[in-house]
């Protein structure tokens, strides 16, 4: 009895470490694109942010979002156009493998800049599903390595009819904020399908589906994302209505005096 427990055991780490070595050749084929054919310097993209409260009710945001790679830094600078009555309102952040990133909001009726401190992380982007601590993981969860959170293949399943690869990533970093994340990585685009965000309950945190992915160049674009938080029933609608690459950005759009400026 005890030799079959013991085999049984060895088997069930010998599948657990063939798991992890999958999903993490599965991760790096994704980085490797992202490093090589997808490679972008710049982009700038309009979009809009359609919210829908679970009381009832929907706002509308315009924003414009510029963001630029350089040196393994990724900056990210947007600001909201309309409506009126939040026009102004800017987000800065800086975001490098491996590190917390640093983020500013400024709000017109304030006039300045605040930092972003790590408490104020899980606080809502413009009022949307979206937070400060989830915009800066979408950016740079495409560079993370075994030391940010180890990777597990959980199998293959079928994400608004896409084949996808199942990865679960288990967090290794305090500020990440998440103790485990669900991963569906389109199998033939590696494009991500569908996320799922959790903290120490069953039910997911927050969940992000993408469609409508459509080439710009050689580079796949979701143009529509989906992004709920089930607890409180909203969800927020994110669609690309602009977007072009490698338009020449310049390092100093991305400052805080710019952020105060209100937009370009």
């Amino acid at each position: 009895m005890r030799t079959m427990l013991a085999v049984a055991l060895l088997v069930a780490m010998s599948a657990a470490a063939e798991g992890a070595n999958e999903a993490r050749d599965i991760l790096d084929q994704r980085k490797h694109l992202e490093e090589t054919t997808r490679r972008w310097e710049d982009l700038s993209q309009k979009m809009t942010f359609r919210i829908v409260y679970r009381a009832g009710g929907t706002r509308e945001d315009q924003i414009e979002v510029y963001e630029r790679r350089s040196d393994g830094e990724r900056k990210t600078i947007a600001f909201v156009v309309a409506p009126a009555e939040v026009k102004g309102t800017g987000f800065l952040a800086f975001a490098r493998a491996g590190r917390a990133p640093e983020q500013w909001l400024y709000l017109p009726d304030l006039k300045r800049v605040r930092q972003i401190a790590s408490t104020m992380r899980k606080e809502s982007f413009v009022g949307s599903d979206l937070t400060y601590r989830d915009m800066s993981l979408l950016a740079e969860m495409p560079s993370w390595s075994d030391a940010d959170a180890t990777a597990s293949l959980r199998g293959e399943e079928t994400v608004d009819g896409t084949a996808s690869h199942l990865i679960e990533l288990t967090p290794k970093r305090e500020d990440i904020g998440y103790d485990r994340i669900l991963l569906w990585l389109g199998k033939e685009d590696l494009i991500p399908r569908k996320l799922e965000f959790y903290e120490q309950q069953a039910e997911p945190r927050k969940r992000i589906t993408q469609h409508d992915v459509r080439l710009v160049g050689a580079i796949p674009v979701a143009y529509r994302t989906d992004v709920e938080t089930p607890q409180t029933g909203s969800h927020t609608a994110v669609e690309i209505t602009d977007l072009k690459f490698n338009q020449g950005l310049k390092d100093d759009l991305f400052t805080q005096r710019q952020l105060e400026r209100g937009g370009r």
